[in-house]
């Protein structure tokens, strides 16, 4: 099953890209995908969909929606 980003609002009125199976926010390049405004929150999970954007946290066979496997095969 593919990776499904979503985005969440803090108590400040920013905005958070997280991963709806882990709740872990999204991390790209080091840098956590949060205090965001709604606008480039919204544009950071079109990337992601896209795969114009790969997080650091999610691991590859989730981002391409294979199952992991054992041992490579």
């Amino acid at each position: 099953m593919p990776t499904i980003y979503n985005k969440r609002q803090d108590s400040e009125g920013l905005w958070e890209v997280y991963d709806r199976e882990s709740e872990e926010a999204v991390i790209v390049d080091g840098l956590p995908l949060s205090g965001l405004d709604e606008i480039e929150a919204d544009e950071a999970i079109r990337k992601l969909k896209r795969g114009e954007l790969t997080s650091d946290n999610i691991p590859p066979p989730a981002q391409s929606g294979w199952p992991p496997t054992k041992n490579g095969v």
